[in-house]
């Protein structure tokens, strides 16, 4: 009974984290259906006829994802000594490299966040308003602060799992 709920529970969490793959990280439906089931496995990895079942899909369609998944560096596959199947699992820089990309994308909307505080501090000066907040400046002010919260904290997580995974 325990076993049966575990998989249903499974199954949803492969539909909601698809969803999200889709949406966040522009997958196909199918592709982001695969890497939602080697997010749930871990290391121990899936092999292409447990993708077929758990999936239901062609053959073909289940291959040309798992291709694309590996070409783009998302997985990795692994022998067992004996065993003829490849098992596909979440490539090991995988974390290291969405937080890479998560990283610029902060530093990106800093650095323009900063443009735009600047732009409307020259806006307030020239035309000689008197309450600088008129323009959102506070809110802006907070916002970079907020930004610079996020990129300290994202470049200590990275450095975290980095170290982790050099031991």
């Amino acid at each position: 009974m325990q076993c049966e709920e575990l998989e249903k529970e499974k199954c949803g969490l492969v539909e909601e984290l698809g969803v999200y793959f889709e949406k966040n990280e522009a997958f196909s439906p199918l592709s982001a259906r695969i890497f939602s089931i080697m997010v749930l496995t871990g290391e121990e990895g899936v092999t292409f006829d447990e993708l077929l079942e758990k999936l239901e899909a062609s053959k073909s369609s289940i291959s040309t994802n798992l291709q694309l998944l590996q070409s783009t560096g998302k997985l990795t596959y692994f022998t067992k000594t004996g065993d003829r199947k490849r098992y596909f699992k979440i490539a090991p820089d995988q974390m290291l490299v969405r937080l890479d990309e998560k990283i610029e994308q902060w530093k990106k909307e800093k650095e323009l966040l900063e443009k735009v505080h600047c732009y409307k501090m020259r806006y307030i000066q020239k035309n000689g308003q008197s309450d600088p907040d008129n323009a959102g400046l506070l809110f802006n002010r907070h916002y970079i602060e907020f930004a610079e919260q996020m990129l300290s904290n994202l470049i200590r997580l990275k450095e975290n799992i980095s170290n982790a995974i050099n031991q």
